[in-house]
C-alpha cells in the first residue's frame, strides 16, 4: 500500500490530496520513521504525535501531519495482510480522514485536518471500523478493554448495531484472542441519562443506552455541541431547532443545564 493508493481508495478529497502529494514527494520520511513507528505502541502514540509536530515545524491546514498519518496508514496495511484482515475492514477504517475533513469543512468552511490528535490509533491499528462502529482497544488500569465510538455517518439503528457488535466480538476473537472475553465500554455524552427526559424511549439513542451499564457519570462537556448541532459555537441562544433532540437539548442548555461524557460497560 502507498500514499496515493490509499488516498484513492478513500477518495480524500482533490484539494488536499494534490497537497498531500505536493509535501509527500518533496518529504524524507525515514527523518520521521521512529515516531511513526512508535504509534504502532499504544502507550507511545501520543508522545509520538507530540514528537512528529515538533519535527513537522509550522504546518499551514495540518496537511505536513496528515501525509505522515496517512504513510503510516499506509503501511499498516502490511499488519492487515499478515493478520489476514479484510481489505475492507482496512479502508472502512482508513476513511476516517476524509470523513473528519468533511465534518470540519461543514462547520467551518474551510478543507483543512484538524483531527490529528485522534488518527494515530487508526494508523497504529489499536482502532478498527467494523460495519457501523468503530472499536479501539484501550489500555487501562493494566488491561485492554474494547472502546466503543459512534462515527458520525453509522447507521445507528437497533439492528446496525447489534449486527456491529456481534462482528466486533468475532473480529477480535479471531484476530486478537487475548481480547475474546474482553470488556467493552463506551465514554460518550450519548451515556448522558437526562438524555432519557429529552427523547422517546424507542429512539436509536435510549436504545444504545439501554445496552450499557453507567458506572461512572462522567465529567461535563460540549464536545456534544459539534456533532448534535454541527458548530463548534458555545452561543446556546443561537443552536438550530431542526430536531426534537436538538430543540430539548437547546431548552436544557438555556436553563443552565449541562451534559456529562458518561462512562459506561457492555451489559
Amino acid at each position: 500500500m502507498d500514499i496515493l493508493t490509499l488516498c484513492n481508495k478513500i477518495k480524500l478529497q482533490p484539494q488536499i490530496k494534490t497537497r498531500v502529494f505536493e509535501f509527500a514527494h518533496n518529504f524524507d520520511f525515514n527523518t520521521v520513521d521512529k515516531q511513526l513507528k512508535f504509534f504502532l505502541i499504544y502507550e507511545k502514540m501520543n508522545d509520538a504525535r507530540l514528537e512528529l509536530q515538533a519535527i513537522l515545524g509550522e504546518d499551514e491546514d495540518n496537511i505536513k501531519i496528515l501525509t505522515c498519518m496517512l504513510k503510516a496508514s499506509a503501511d499498516a496495511y502490511e499488519i492487515y495482510k499478515t493478520k489476514g484482515i479484510s481489505d475492507k475492514i482496512y479502508f472502512d477504517t482508513m476513511k476516517c480522514y476524509t470523513r473528519f475533513i468533511n465534518e470540519t469543512y461543514k462547520m467551518t468552511g474551510r478543507l483543512y485536518f484538524d483531527r490529528y490528535w485522534w488518527t494515530a490509533r487508526q494508523a497504529g491499528c489499536h482502532l478498527f471500523r467494523i460495519d457501523e462502529l468503530e472499536y479501539e482497544m484501550k489500555h487501562i488500569d493494566d488491561k485492554i478493554v474494547i472502546g466503543i465510538h459512534i462515527p458520525s455517518d453509522a447507521d445507528f439503528s437497533p439492528c446496525a448495531v447489534d449486527k456491529s457488535l456481534m462482528k466486533a466480538k468475532e473480529f477480535f476473537t479471531e484476530y486478537y484472542p487475548d481480547l475474546a472475553n474482553a470488556e467493552y465500554r463506551c465514554h460518550s455524552w450519548l451515556l448522558d441519562n437526562q438524555l432519557k427526559g429529552m427523547l422517546n424511549e424507542n429512539s436509536n439513542i435510549i436504545n444504545f443506552q439501554n445496552r450499557f451499564e453507567i458506572f461512572d457519570e462522567g465529567e461535563i462537556g460540549t464536545d456534544f455541541i459539534e456533532w448534535l448541532y454541527n458548530t463548534k459555537s458555545t452561543d446556546y441562544s443561537a443552536l438550530p431547532e431542526s430536531t426534537i433532540l436538538q430543540r430539548n437539548m437547546k431548552r436544557h442548555l438555556l436553563s443552565g443545564g449541562v451534559i456529562r461524557n458518561a462512562y459506561g460497560r457492555l451489559k
